[in-house]
């Protein structure tokens, strides 16, 4: 291995700035000084200016000498009329051994420039940190430069001019004359894109300073270049462990701006998902490819294919945004395989994050700011939740009924406006979070009753709910024909594991996903970057859907608001990207009508079979507000009568005279009682509250 003197390094690197092409560059930068502050150069730059591979690879060996150098070079470079500048060296885009994981870091790459990628998860506030500081002797009043290297300011020993010691005299530092660099500290942890089965990622911190601060957000995917660091563990104020924590003193940070830049497609990948798409019936195989060891579920298959394409994301002309993300919310019995369908699209879905409602971080589903030690000091960081992380792609929330109540509040705005604003400690942040929510929930009595009202059987509030483009009810109702084919299914399943497990042998087709696994996530990375448009007969196909729905209402029954109108739209826009299609078509709607009508029928159709969008959009259906209103006026009517409150017998008299039946009366006052709507002055009577 080649080594090289201080003398040689600022020589060669005086060689590369002087060349026309990087002369120019670091001209430009020093013109825009102190607006710019770094050049920037990649490891390909190096490697074609020195034309053997030896002192690009001495740079990444030994990357704090090589940069001081070559920053005293650029001074060299810059001469004279340029003696105020101080420009930065940043090395980025680094190929080959030293892009690495984080859990693939060892001793060896100590004090080596790398570059690591990954999901910045947390970031502290920017801060001025001093890093040169001037003391003024109390005893002579000379003043002391001493540079500053740890986390606590050092005084000097003693005073150059008189001799005193720091025990002598007492040094005052003069902060105005002093020099401060700005300081930002991040983590960032592993993509899921790059984890196998069952890992968890692996976290790195990073020390940011100067012009590279403020950059980056919870949420973004990031590459970060520089010099891998270690310090000791404290176990006491005076004692320091022999395990290093590692860290990484950042030079250089590459955002990744396209939604799968991480998901690398190639010229034979596209040829590939091209020919795949040609096939009629790619749409089939790729519902056949979710979760093909869950029997059954077929509507619910497809409106999850759906969800992993997405709609597309608009700007409005008044500049605001229309997501294209769709939500889905499964919602049933304990057993309907509602977790597991979650983590395969988790697993399935390029940036899919599953979680527990329950938050297993301090920042929970949403974004949270919180107190942590960093360095020895307690400082307020800016983290991610689920939502954030998932930027991108699919955000599955296992348990979404017992979220905790910040994320509550939090997950409106999250799953419409697609961003979590957080304000508190001096934070203000808006971040990210164009993500499609897959969420389960169960009963809060154990079974789901088809023709009860959704939000009173889980514990969301009915505007979240609303939220969601498509709700299915997995209910396990007792049917021999459909019983037969599970028991069959599943106890085929256990067989050919245990075959698998004991022969090695070949998974059977039945079980076996139509298109690899691999694959679809490229296919479905490639689709969305396409923007179908709706062709003229598609959007007639939904707006007759639409009208035919809202015509069907009687009364104050509303079957369809125009948030379902705006679903299609997402639904049809999905199942053209699926098929890669540049328009939406007939088909595409018709797909998406079908969807529709099922997840309506199943969870916003009455007793008497009508469809009535309040029991999903509000806790109350139609029916039952014809109930409640009259319950409130026999009450008004009544109460002047009845000072300790109007008897619940009186009520039910006069509810029956007006044609209700006493037991929907007597479940409607238990409700609003539970609701806070009335009250009880005396025994079974009530009064308004």
């Amino acid at each position: 291995m080649a080594e090289y003197k201080k003398d040689e390094i600022r020589e060669k690197f005086k060689d590369f700035f002087e060349d026309e092409e990087y002369h120019s560059e670091l001209i430009k930068v020093a013109d825009n000084y102190p607006d710019e502050k770094s050049i920037f150069i990649t490891y390909n730059d190096l490697t074609l200016f020195f034309e053997d591979l030896e002192f690009p690879r001495f740079v990444v060996r030994k990357p704090k000498l090589c940069l001081d150098e070559a920053e005293k070079a650029i001074k060299e470079v810059l001469g004279e009329s340029y003696q105020d500048v101080h420009i930065h060296l940043r090395l980025i885009d680094l190929t080959g051994s030293k892009e690495k994981m984080i859990r693939d870091l060892r001793s060896r790459d100590l004090s080596s420039y790398l570059a690591i990628s990954g999901l910045v998860r947390k970031t502290t506030e920017v801060r001025p940190k001093i890093s040169t500081a001037l003391f003024r002797c109390s005893r002579c009043g000379e003043n002391t430069r001493k540079k500053q290297s740890g986390s606590d300011i050092e005084e000097p020993t003693q005073c150059a001019k008189c001799g005193k010691s720091a025990n002598q005299t007492n040094f005052t530092l003069l902060r105005e004359e002093s020099e401060f660099r700005n300081f930002q500290n991040i983590e960032i942890q592993e993509s899921p894109d790059e984890l196998r089965g069952g890992e968890q990622p692996q976290r790195l911190k990073g020390w940011v300073k100067n012009d590279l601060v403020g950059q980056v957000s919870p949420g973004d995917r990031i590459t970060l270049n520089g010099i891998l660091d270690g310090k000791p563990k404290r176990k006491s104020s005076r004692s320091k462990s022999r395990v290093f924590d590692i860290y990484m003193r950042v030079n250089g940070i590459e955002v990744k701006e396209y939604e799968f830049e991480d998901l690398e497609l190639n010229e034979e990948d596209r040829e590939e998902i091209e020919e795949a798409a040609e096939d009629p019936r790619i749409f089939a195989k790729i519902v056949n490819s979710i979760a093909p060891s869950i029997h059954g579920l077929r509507t619910e298959k497809i409106g999850l294919a759906l969800q992993m394409f997405s709609g597309v994301r608009k700007e409005m002309p008044d500049g605001s945004i229309t997501r294209g993300d769709i939500h889905i919310l499964l919602v049933g019995d304990p057993g309907t395989a509602k977790s597991q369908l979650l983590r395969y699209i988790a697993g399935l879905s390029p940036r899919g994050m599953y979680a527990s409602g329950k938050g297993s971080t301090g920042a929970g589903l949403t974004a949270a700011a919180i107190r942590e030690d960093i360095m020895g000091e307690s400082q307020w960081v800016l983290e991610a939740g689920t939502l954030v992380l998932a930027d991108g792609g699919i955000a599955c929330v296992d348990e979404l009924d017992k979220m905790r109540d910040e994320d509550r509040s939090a997950m409106h705005e999250a799953m419409e406006q697609q961003t979590i604003s957080v304000a508190k400690a001096g934070i203000n942040a808006t971040l990210n979070s164009r993500c499609a929510v897959l969420g389960a929930a169960n009963p809060e009595y154990g079974r789901f009753e088809t023709h009860e009202n959704i939000s009173q059987q889980i514990n969301l509030p009915p505007p979240l709910i609303s939220r969601f483009d498509l709700i299915f009810a997995l209910i396990d109702k007792p049917d021999k024909k459909k019983d037969a084919e599970i028991a069959d299914h599943i106890l085929n399943l256990h067989e050919e594991g245990e075959r698998i497990e004991k022969e090695g042998a070949d998974i059977e087709k039945e079980f076996e996903p139509e298109l690899d696994k691999e694959f679809l996530r490229k296919y479905i990375a490639h689709a969305k970057s396409m923007t179908p448009i709706m062709t003229d007969q598609a959007m007639k196909k939904l707006e007759d859907f639409y009208l035919d729905l809202r015509s069907q209402g009687s009364g104050d029954t509303i079957p369809a608001t125009a948030r379902q109108l705006e679903s299609l739209v997402r639904l049809s826009e999905a199942s053209a990207r699926a098929h890669l299609r540049e328009q939406a078509t007939v088909e595409d709607a018709e797909r998406a009508i079908s969807v529709t009508k099922y997840f309506l029928e199943q969870v916003a159709s009455t007793e008497g079979d009508t469809l009535d969008i309040d029991i999903v959009a509000s806790s109350v259906s139609a029916s039952e507000r014809t109930v409640l209103a009259q319950i409130r006026d026999i009450i008004k009517e009544k109460r002047g009568v009845h000072e300790g409150g109007v008897p619940a017998d009186d009520i039910l008299e006069e509810a029956v005279t007006r044609g209700l039946s006493r037991e929907e009366v007597r479940k409607e006052l238990d409700r609003m009682k539970t609701n806070g709507q009335i009250y009880e002055p005396s025994q079974d009577s009530y009064d308004l509250a």
